[in-house]
């Protein structure tokens, strides 16, 4: 196998190093995301329950801007249903990304394990 330059070895080295740094980062946007789901998520879990609690001759209002609306009790429990099973998918896409980008990570630091350890001749 032949030797390669020091020029070369340095360019790969600083493009695994960029991809290496590229892919942590992405890891953590990731992990504020899931968070962030995971919050909306609790949130809505939370109201869901609040409502299941109530009467159903119990007035409800839904926020829209700055005024709240006036909605039928059944509405208010669907939407918050429909939320908490669209942040569940969410999450579920957010945790794949996560997954990918921490291989992506770990393939890049084995690589430049590989190249600071250096040929074994």
């Amino acid at each position: 196998m032949s030797s390669l330059s020091d020029e070369t070895i340095r360019k790969i080295f600083v493009e695994l190093q960029a991809k290496f740094i590229h892919s942590q980062q992405q890891t953590n946007t990731v992990k504020a995301q899931i968070q962030g789901k995971q919050r909306e998520r609790k949130m809505a879990e939370l109201t869901r329950q609040e409502l299941s609690a109530l009467d159903d001759s119990t007035k409800t209002y839904t926020p829209v801007g700055k005024m709240f609306i006036q909605s039928p009790l059944s509405a208010m429990k669907k939407q918050y249903a429909d939320t908490i099973n669209e942040t569940d998918e969410k999450i579920k896409q957010l945790e794949k990304t996560q997954k990918y980008w921490e291989r992506m990570a770990a393939d890049a630091q084995g690589n430049l394990k590989d190249i600071l350890q250096g040929p074994r001749t």
